[in-house]
């Protein structure tokens, strides 16, 4: 019969921490399938959450309006939101009060403004403005006129990319001299003003619109 020979050995647990550390490297990323498996799954929600969101997001930027900075003599800064051409009807509005003022305020010697009426009005436009002014010379120097021009209602009647129609109606506040009488008339008027994109901005940097031809009736 044969005896088995026991040979003792000390219980003792194996320490992990023992064990000689390798340098970690990127691949093992990849070679970990666990790993790679939980990287690819948050990957992929992240995607899809990114897919459902993108709608709300362009909606958003496109909702949102630029913003334009404009500081004046003083250094103060201006911020206001951007808006497109024909969108800015309080700019046409302006713009056609300004031409009023410059086309239709006279005296004897001719127009009160003819600075503003220069730079509002383009070549054709003030060419206009300066035949229809001849064609009264002769009257406003014999009653010995002074005309204001009173609006009473602004109305933009079309707007395209770059051309804006604009009917202004108001009256005539005229002053002058018959003989020795002093008289005063207020006829009404209606002018149709034609506005375009200024050309010239670097001139007229106040304007950013101009005259490009107008109807005058009173």
């Amino acid at each position: 019969m044969t005896t088995l020979k026991e040979t003792p050995a000390p219980h003792v647990r194996f320490d992990p921490t023992s064990r000689p550390r390798t340098k970690w490297h990127p691949l093992e990323l990849f070679a970990d399938h666990a790993f790679a498996a939980r990287l690819w799954c948050l990957v992929a929600l992240a995607a899809v959450g990114f897919c459902a969101v993108q709608p709300f997001l362009l909606i958003r930027a496109y909702r949102t309006k630029e913003r334009v900075v404009v500081m004046d003599g003083s250094g103060t800064f201006h911020v206001s939101p951007l808006l497109g051409f024909e969108d800015a009807a309080k700019l046409h509005e302006q713009h056609a009060l300004l031409a009023c003022l410059a086309l239709l305020q006279r005296n004897p010697a001719g127009f009160d403004q003819p600075e503003l009426l220069e730079k509002l009005f383009l070549a054709e436009a003030l060419q206009k403005a300066k035949s229809h002014w001849a064609r009264e010379t002769e009257e406003f120097a014999r009653k010995a006129l002074h005309q204001k021009a009173e609006v009473l209602k602004v109305t933009v009647l079309e707007t395209k990319d770059d051309v804006v129609l604009v009917e202004v109606e108001g009256q005539l506040v005229r002053t002058g001299i018959v003989g020795t009488q002093t008289f005063t008339e207020a006829p009404g008027f209606t002018a149709r003003f034609t506005f375009a994109r200024n050309p010239n901005l670097a001139a007229n940097g106040r304007f950013p619109l101009a005259v490009w031809n107008f109807d005058l009736s009173y």
